[in-house]
C-alpha cells in the first residue's frame, strides 16, 4: 500500500467517522427522554436569585 492509497483510505473512513458523530449528536439533542432536562436549561436565564 502506497501513501496515496493510505490517505484514500484515511479521508473515506474520517468522513464517515465525523457523518456517524454529527448524527450521534442529533440523536441526543432530539432524543424524547432528554426534552425536559433541556427545557429546563433552557430557562436557567430567566430565573432569578
Amino acid at each position: 500500500m502506497d501513501v496515496e492509497a493510505f490517505f484514500a483510505q484515511a479521508k473515506v473512513v474520517s468522513i464517515l467517522l465525523v457523518v456517524v458523530a454529527f448524527l450521534g449528536v442529533i440523536a441526543f439533542a432530539l432524543w424524547p427522554s432528554k426534552k425536559k432536562s433541556f427545557d429546563e436549561a433552557a430557562r436557567l436565564p430567566l430565573n432569578e436569585d
